[in-house]
């Protein structure tokens, strides 16, 4: 029978990864269970305080011979892979009907842009008829849940996620630079942020001690396996797998901001007033409809900051981020991530500006998927699921 998993919150910040515990079950349960391609990588609202790095949950097809086995196996390997002492608090949730994921949707957007009680969560569960587990305080079962109700009729890209072995987590991770670049060029417009040609820095691998050892992106599955195999790397790697997610589609910005702290969105404004502030952020007085809000464009966003500096008194922009609570000695602000200029007095064009690559959350769309989105379903591709050690790949 074919069932829907969702799982979240596995990870801590000193290690595990949930992506790789849905590499794992698609490896270590096999032939009792069979996950489909592709599983998905659901990013959710990036300004939550309670997250760990990227706020992702994993969504999972599978085939199993019945939904007792499938819950009973995949709960054994959550408890296996979370590390609910270093803080993770666990959720995975069971659909035994699939075609039910669309009751799931409002949360899944709610989860993108605010908030999300997992009172609220628990009720849905118990309408939908979904079975549920849950370690420590169980706030993992919001993102697992809200991952149900993602799939390819949304916008979406692939990323192929290669995973390293143990002996080797809290190392550093060893890529030949010189093959990032020659494969961004090779295999451009059809993978992003490989390369940050501005800080001269590799994208595709983290910094943590996670299970991850390099992440590339792109528009296809058989793209991103393309581009994986042109990486030269020196250390053998457990095995990859392919995901289909909302990384790089701005599906947090999608709604009006509602100013809530911890909220993401948008804004239609006029500015009336730009300051730099110290460290060289740039501090926006914006007015909507008479409502005076305050945004910054922090140093790090590079591009961003150097753009708004640009922006006149009397501009018309739309502005998009996450709200940062208000503090005793901070108003609320807006974190900005990309800025639409609507009109301008200055010498500043019209159009879309986002941050520099570095500084861009995953679910930012980058400006080459302007008018490159998808909507439609990939079949599956050879390579998409690689449960075989991979040497090391060093190039001449």
């Amino acid at each position: 029978m074919r069932l829907l998993v969702g799982i979240d919150d596995t990870d801590s910040s000193r290690g595990y990864c949930t992506t790789y515990l849905a590499y794992r079950i698609a490896t270590d349960l096999r032939p009792e269970i069979q996950v489909l391609a592709y599983p998905r990588l659901v990013r959710l609202n990036p300004n939550i305080p309670f997250k760990t790095r990227g706020n992702a949950a994993v969504c999972m097809q599978i085939e199993a011979p019945d939904s007792a086995l499938a819950f009973e196996r995949i709960t054994a390997k959550v408890e296996e892979l979370s590390d609910v002492e270093g803080g993770a608090n666990s959720g995975m949730v069971l659909l035994e009907d699939p075609s039910l994921s669309s009751g799931f949707e409002r949360l899944y957007f709610d989860a993108l842009t605010g908030v999300v009680s997992p009172h609220r969560v628990r009720r849905l569960l118990e309408e939908m008829g979904a079975r549920s587990f849950e370690l420590g305080n169980g706030m993992g079962l919001v993102g697992a849940a809200a991952s149900l109700g993602f799939d390819e009729r949304f916008d979406h890209t692939y990323e192929l996620i290669a995973y390293r072995r143990k002996e080797f987590w809290g190392t550093r991770r060893l890529v030949d630079s010189s093959s990032v670049k020659a494969m961004d060029a090779d295999m451009f417009p059809h993978t992003f942020n490989n390369y940050d040609y501005q800080k001269r820095k590799v994208l595709v691998a983290p910094h943590g001690p996670d299970p991850v050892f390099a992440g590339v992106r792109g528009d296809a599955p058989e793209k991103v396996v393309s581009a994986f195999g042109k990486l030269g790397f020196e250390e053998p790697l457990e095995g990859h797998l392919v995901y289909v997610t909302n990384q790089h589609t701005d599906a947090h910005l999608r709604r009006r901001l509602d100013w809530k702290a911890y909220s993401s969105g948008w804004v239609d404004c006029v500015l009336k007033d730009i300051k730099v502030g110290e460290g060289g952020h740039v501090y926006l007085a914006m007015d909507e409809g008479g409502v005076e809000h305050i945004a910054a464009a922090y140093e790090p966003t590079g591009d961003l900051r150097r753009t708004v500096k640009l922006l006149k008194p009397g501009d018309r922009v739309r502005a998009y981020g996450g709200v940062r609570r208000a503090t005793t000695l901070h108003p609320k602000i807006l974190n900005l991530e990309k800025v639409d200029v609507v009109s301008t007095k200055g010498t500043l064009e019209e159009g879309t500006y986002i941050s520099s690559p570095r500084a861009n959350r995953h679910l930012t769309k980058p400006l080459i998927r302007y008018g490159r989105e998808t909507c439609t379903k990939a079949g599956a591709v050879d390579g998409w699921l690689g449960f075989s050690p991979t040497q090391p790949r060093v190039l001449a």
